[in-house]
């Protein structure tokens, strides 16, 4: 839940740094977005705010709402905005559908043409991986660090397993595997630790540290 304003701002660095690469645009940063906007980052801006005023009963979350719905629908996206943890990769548009009530932790990877039901209810560690066509349906609970190979169907729970590749209708483990931000090189690495940084530096979360 994002419960303060030091929090949103935190959730929205850190999905700027997941996507972008920085925290905060530049000048020049800031130019080019005005002159050719990334979709998508507004999309999940708005969708941080909404959960926010939400949160607090705010009548802003209906404006921010409002604005997160007609992009989604633009990206073709139905994406619950309560379900992320920060740092939230959507590395293009697409279909991606996120059903309401799942709790999905930080650093999440959401690839076009994918699914996560919103019954049964899910809860899911950090780290997971959704690759193109991949869907969790009736599974309730997975580990930390779950990549799901693409075109994959996630049907049971994998709830004490971490740091594993599941693929396959249904998907099974298919083996070991690390993170997918070690994995896939040492930009995403990279930014993780500043992000890890970042919230440090303003005492969030220290309850996990």
């Amino acid at each position: 839940m994002i419960s303060s304003k030091k929090e949103l701002k935190f959730y929205i660095m850190a999905d700027s740094m997941m996507n972008k690469g920085y925290f905060t645009p530049s000048a020049k940063q800031r130019l080019v977005d005005l002159l050719h906007p990334d979709p998508i980052m507004h999309y999940l801006r708005f969708s941080r705010k909404a959960w926010y005023y939400k949160t607090k009963k705010n009548p802003l979350w209906i404006y921010y709402s409002w604005r997160w719905q007609k992009l989604g629908i633009r990206l073709g996206f139905s994406i619950a905005y309560d379900v992320f943890g920060y740092g939230l990769v959507v590395p293009h548009h697409g279909t991606i559908v996120v059903g309401t009530g799942n709790q999905i932790g930080n650093y999440a990877v959401l690839f076009t043409s994918t699914c996560i039901t919103e019954k049964p209810r899910k809860t899911i560690g950090d780290g997971l991986y959704l690759s193109t066509g991949a869907t969790i349906t009736t599974c309730e609970k997975l580990g930390s660090n779950v990549t799901i190979a693409a075109n994959s169907v996630v049907a049971k729970s994998f709830s004490e397993e971490n740091n594993i590749l599941l693929a396959g209708m249904p998907a099974t483990v298919k083996k070991q595997t690390q993170p997918w931000y070690i994995r896939d090189g040492a930009i995403w690495e990279s930014r993780v630790e500043r992000c890890e940084e970042l919230r440090k530096k303003m005492k969030l979360f220290s309850q996990t540290d």
